[in-house]
């Protein structure tokens, strides 16, 4: 409490620094001027007397310094002095300050995407049942986790440890709904992803082992809600519409809420992972 305290009165100090730095020099100048005229008393003369007085008195300056520090904040006194010595730098040097804030833009964003993904990959738990149970295969020394569709199917059949095996990939596809064609992130998912993350649909429908035929037998999508959100307007009257995805046409069969803010389409190996 006492700790507190101690610094709510010096925040106050330093909001008043200009009047408490105003009456701390009248009382250097007045201790110097008593020290003046008792010099004068003395027989010295008035330039004599001053400058003796000054020496008895001290450094003014160092006083000072240690009258701040004592008082104040002098960390946050140090820091917006330069704060305002960098404006005044970069007022004085406008193209190398575009150049900086252009730099700092890019290098700010780039983080936050990166942040973004780890959030949302790492840091924050998955939004599926028993998550804690689900692990990831990668092969090799670099751990790519890159793995060709046999070798998922040989994989899933062959297995004898975990529940379910699923394959996934990620890629960037030009989608065109009628109206204002764009560019999405797209997953391309097994008939059983969402059976092995135990996830039901908030609309239509999802996959299912048995929509898995072979090559091209599905093409379904499933689209996450934040796309559902952004593209379709809450319409829950998109399941069922064709739309085209690099050309192909796929049917839009249920949404369900993701961290993804692509979209979801099956199945693999379709033509639009080639």
């Amino acid at each position: 409490m006492r700790a507190l305290r101690r610094f709510l009165t010096r925040m106050v100090n330093l909001a008043t620094r200009r009047a408490q730095d105003e009456r701390l020099r009248e009382e250097i100048e007045e201790h110097i001027a008593l020290q003046t005229a008792e010099n004068l008393r003395a027989g010295l003369s008035p330039v004599e007397a001053r400058r003796q007085a000054m020496l008895k008195f001290g450094g003014v300056e160092a006083m000072k310094q240690d009258y701040r520090a004592e008082r104040g904040l002098l960390f946050i006194e140090n820091l917006m002095r330069d704060v305002r010595f960098a404006l005044r730098m970069l007022r004085k040097s406008p193209g190398f300050t575009a150049v900086a804030v252009v730099t700092l833009a890019m290098a700010i964003g780039a983080n936050a995407v990166v942040f973004g993904v780890l959030n949302a990959l790492i840091l924050r738990p998955l939004n599926v049942p028993q998550a804690d149970s689900l692990y990831q295969l990668m092969r090799g020394k670099d751990k790519a986790g890159n793995h060709s569709f046999p070798d998922y199917r040989d994989l899933r059949d062959r297995n004898h440890t975990f529940d379910d095996l699923v394959a996934y990939g990620a890629t960037v596809a030009g989608l065109d709904t009628g109206a204002n064609p764009s560019s999405a992130w797209v997953l391309l998912v097994t008939g059983n992803y969402f059976d092995g993350l135990r996830l039901q649909p908030y609309l239509g429908r999802l996959f299912h082992p048995a929509d898995e035929r072979g090559a091209n037998s599905a093409p379904y999508i499933v689209l996450t809600h934040t796309y559902w959100h952004t593209h379709f307007h809450d319409d829950p009257g998109v399941v069922g519409r064709v739309v085209q995805v690099n050309k192909h046409p796929f049917t839009i069969v249920g949404w369900r809420l993701l961290s993804s803010t692509g979209l979801l389409c099956f199945s693999l190996p379709i033509s639009l992972c080639r």
